[in-house]
């Protein structure tokens, strides 16, 4: 491609980009520390795997294209290795030669992973460009539903406002069922032997279920954070880093001392989104009960959840937000690499799990 220069990073490689200082002074990152330290840990790669490949078109960085390599696991068959794509992006201002330096990296990134590649989450001007290239189909849909519980931030005293009222009158409503019904609802940090029995049980016929080593990893490694040293970062990144707010937030359901659901949320900037939930089915309207008072104790101004049984439950209760919106999320995959979400999709796959 004439002066462009393409660079390729695997997790060895990212051990060693800690400390090069001169990679951490660009105008422009290509990925943050945060997201190294993560990949380098990520219990699903090895050494060898492609994780980051830039494009620099005379000492200027172009494009770039980020991956986490992640297993699809099957009773009938050995781990397949595949990569999501995490960040890819095209310098604008560059015009002709950044798109096409972005679609080189892209086609690398597949001939890397033998076109065993997947996007969980992307922009509408990504999509157009992926679409393009007719290498890709939708492999998963997501409706997800947004419970507006008090005014937006924006709205300065007034979502403050809001946001005690539907707190204090949730708080009164719901608490009450929860301790009737022999519930408890609580924030883990670590995960002991039955927690972990489970959330295996659970997660059985789930292709892309993560084990406790992988949520120590998730919970240990986020990609985003509410540090002035991150709050700095984000100016020279064009993906998440910074949030005023963010926190992940696990959480078991349990009825008479005993486990019934597994709950794994993320808080940012006030909106609470649901990135996972196991259960039984038979159990929703405790596990609808418990995810009540949990959303009152943390107290958002919007909760968002792709999980359907859980969200035609809580509408029927109209006491416990303002209003509701309704939007639907896909995730595309290679059309070369079959890849399935199961009967029971969770919307916290890939990289979305982070953010």
């Amino acid at each position: 491609m004439g002066s462009v220069e393409i660079s390729k990073y695997t997790k060895r490689d990212l051990k060693n980009l800690l400390a090069d200082e001169r990679f951490w002074i660009q105008p422009q990152l290509p990925i943050t520390k945060r997201r190294v330290i993560s990949q380098v840990s990520n219990p699903r790669s090895d050494d060898e795997d492609m994780i980051l490949i830039t494009a620099f078109n005379n000492g200027q960085l172009v494009a770039y294209i980020g991956i986490l390599p992640d297993l699809l696991r099957s009773e009938w068959q050995a781990p397949v290795k595949f990569g999501w794509l995490t960040t890819w992006w095209a310098d604008k201002e560059s015009g002709h030669r950044a798109r096409a330096a972005a679609a080189v990296i892209l086609f690398a990134a597949m001939k890397k992973y033998s076109n065993r590649i997947a996007i969980s989450n992307f922009s509408a001007d990504a999509r157009r460009v992926i679409d393009a290239t007719k290498r890709f189909q939708e492999f998963a849909r997501f409706d997800l539903s947004y419970f507006i519980m008090a005014l937006p931030p924006s709205w300065r005293v007034s979502s403050r406002l809001t946001r005690w009222v539907a707190a204090a009158k949730n708080r009164m409503i719901f608490s009450r069922k929860l301790q009737g019904s022999g519930l408890n609802v609580r924030t883990i940090d670590s995960f002991n032997e039955v927690s972990e029995s489970l959330i295996k049980t659970w997660a059985v016929a789930d292709p892309l279920a993560r084990d406790s080593l992988d949520w120590h990893w998730i919970l240990q490694f986020p990609w985003v954070s509410a540090s002035a040293e991150d709050e700095a970062i984000q100016e020279r990144y064009e993906f998440s880093v910074f949030a005023k707010d963010f926190r992940q937030i696990p959480m078991l359901v349990t009825r008479y001392s005993a486990i019934i659901a597994f709950l794994f949320l993320t808080l940012r900037d006030g909106r609470l989104c649901l990135k996972h939930a196991y259960y039984d089915p038979a159990d929703i309207a405790d596990v609808v009960t418990a995810l009540q008072v949990a959303i009152t104790d943390i107290n958002p101004w919007l909760f968002v959840s792709a999980d359907t049984t859980l969200n035609t439950a809580l509408r029927r209760d109209s006491r416990f937000y303002l209003a509701t919106r309704s939007k639907s999320s896909v995730a595309y995959a290679a059309k070369a690499f079959p890849l399935s979400v199961g009967s029971r999709p969770q919307f916290g796959i890939g990289d979305t799990i982070f953010t």
